[in-house]
Order: structure tokens, then sequence, then C-alpha cells
């Protein structure tokens, strides 16, 4: 049982450190964007919009067992961008 228990500690470990990475990259990402100026903020805003979209299809088209993961997480950045 100790070996598990080991699995599943390193497990949240690298899940925690996971969703630390995404939050500094969503961080610096929302920095960026606001260090531009207005007009090519939203001309950024938007490619990165459609970019999300093109992903998702295609996550979609390969039946990606993680497609739903990817909506919900890009939905989660940009209500948070907001």
């Amino acid at each position: 049982m100790n070996d598990i228990e080991q699995r599943l500690e390193y497990l949240e470990e690298a899940d925690e450190a996971l969703k630390m990475q995404n939050r500094v990259l969503a961080a610096a990402l929302k920095g960026l964007l606001r260090g531009l100026p207005p007009e090519a903020a939203q001309n950024a805003i938007e490619s990165i919009r459609l970019s999300f979209e093109d992903e998702l299809a295609a996550l979609e088209y390969e039946e990606n067992p993680y497609a739903d993961l990817f909506h919900d997480a890009t939905y989660a950045f940009f209500r948070e961008k907001g």
C-alpha cells in the first residue's frame, strides 16, 4: 500500500506543479496583452480565440478524450481575462 500512496502523492505534486506552470503562462500572456496598444491587443485576443477554436476542432475531429478539458480550460482562461 505504501507504493500506491507514494505514487498518489507524486501525482498530486505533479498536478499542482502543472497547474502553477499553466498559471504562470496565463499571467505572462495576459501581461503581454496588457502591454500592447488597445487595438493590437484586441487583434491578438481575437487571433488567440481563433487558434483555440481551431485546436478544439482538431481535438474533436480526432475524438481526443481531452477535448472537453481543453474547452473548459479555454473558457476559464477567457473568463478570468475579462
